[in-house]
């Protein structure tokens, strides 16, 4: 499928009274979450009615794969792109990314200019679990709220989703681009922002630290941390045979043993820490700002890249307990155990046992971890992405500039 095609039906069986939504989208999740949208919006909306109480038009949603460039600045120009790629037929163009958005200090849902027909979601602030309903939500009360006003939602009896103007949490706050506003954080007017709506946008922002988490918990859940395991095989090489070696030796058993839950999960701590920050540092991805706008960035970016390589290794560590558990179980016969630890033995000692195990073959990854795919690892960096929508940008303007030279 090519960048330019829209989900069915297509624009030729397009009936004359069709009102038409395009969402342009970036390859991804964002896309997974515009083609089914493409097949749910067509019939919430039409649960909606005009103004004077009669049925509305029919709806269709069209979608549009693109990968937004950002300027040299960091900026999405929102308008630049809907002129761009917006087809004449649409009512409407939203903007699907995974590009987190920030007004002043607060974490953005969503950036609407009503006037000129745009709108943008950000699907990281959706957080990480539910983000297709909460996705079809926002962009219906977009739809009903700001490009077709003229809609009425649907009766007390419909679905929620067919409520519109009832479908936000009163946490959601709208910001006005063109009115003045103190940000909350204490760091001023809203004037920081990612996206460019020539000073004609308004905002669905979160609030309090509630918003801060969502935000953070949605661009952990767009780096996909479950990817970053198979680039750590050679780790987790290194950290099975530290395993098999607690496995085989009967002090470690002993030690095991002797050792309180709390003393484990201290163990447990710096092992895994050890693996984290050996990979951070090896590879990179720790941000170290050149600029006062990049500052104000960084904490984010690090703090999520931290959360994604923690998460990684904490999957890579439930693997790497459960593959010596279950060593620990074939190999050590229960009497032998018995006989070693003086007193009776069950499955809460071999889970002890492959605990600590688990822990010291950790350790001995962390070296391991050095070998690991860094191109894959690096990608657990988030700004990483927002450097390549740049260098994509960089690119095509040349090209650009070489075309209209020859």
């Amino acid at each position: 499928m090519t960048d330019d095609d829209a989900c069915t039906p297509p624009s030729s069986c397009a009936r004359s009274d069709e009102r038409v939504i395009g969402l342009i989208a970036e390859p991804g999740q964002a896309e997974d979450v515009a083609r089914k949208m493409a097949s749910e919006l067509p019939e919430i909306l039409s649960r909606c009615t005009d103004g004077d109480g009669s049925a509305g038009a029919p709806w269709r949603v069209e979608v549009v794969r693109r990968l937004l460039p950002l300027d040299p600045a960091g900026d999405l120009r929102l308008l630049e792109v809907a002129r761009e790629h917006r087809r004449p037929s649409w009512a409407a163009a939203v903007v699907l990314t995974e590009l987190p958005r920030r007004v002043g200090g607060r974490p953005i849902l969503a950036d609407c200019a009503p006037e000129h027909g745009v709108g943008l979601i950000s699907l990281t602030a959706m957080g990480a679990f539910a983000i297709r309903r909460r996705t079809r939500k926002l962009l219906v009360h977009l739809i009903t709220t700001h490009f077709a006003p003229e809609m009425e939602p649907a009766s007390d009896s419909e679905p929620y989703d067919a409520q519109p103007r009832a479908a936000l949490p009163r946490r959601f706050h709208t910001v006005d681009e063109r009115e003045p506003h103190d940000d909350a954080a204490g760091t001023g007017p809203f004037v920081e922002t990612n996206v460019e709506l020539d000073g004609s946008g308004l905002h669905y922002a979160l609030s309090g630290k509630r918003g801060q988490a969502r935000l953070l918990a949605g661009m952990v859940r767009a780096n996909r941390p479950w990817r970053l395991v198979p680039s750590l095989s050679p780790a987790l090489a290194g950290a099975l045979a530290g395993a098999a070696f607690g496995v085989f030796y009967s002090s470690i058993w002993q030690l095991a043993d002797a050792s309180s839950i709390a003393r484990l999960a201290f163990v447990t701590v710096l092992s895994t820490a050890s693996m984290i920050a050996w990979l951070v540092l090896s590879n990179g991805l720790w941000e170290r700002p050149a600029t006062s706008r990049a500052r104000r960035l960084s904490a984010l970016y690090n703090a999520v890249t931290l959360l994604t390589v923690s998460t990684g290794v904490a999957i890579m560590f439930l693997l790497l307990f459960t593959a010596t558990f279950l060593g620990a179980c074939v190999v050590i016969p229960a009497g032998f155990l018995s006989r070693t630890l003086h007193h009776e033995v069950g499955l809460s000692d071999y889970a002890t046992l492959a605990w600590l195990a688990a822990c010291l073959g950790t350790l001995a990854g962390s070296l391991g971890s050095g070998l690991a795919d860094e191109e894959t690892v690096r990608r657990a960096a988030y700004s990483r992405r927002e450097r390549e929508r740049q260098d994509r940008r960089a690119a095509a303007e040349a090209t650009a500039r070489h075309e209209q030279d020859a």
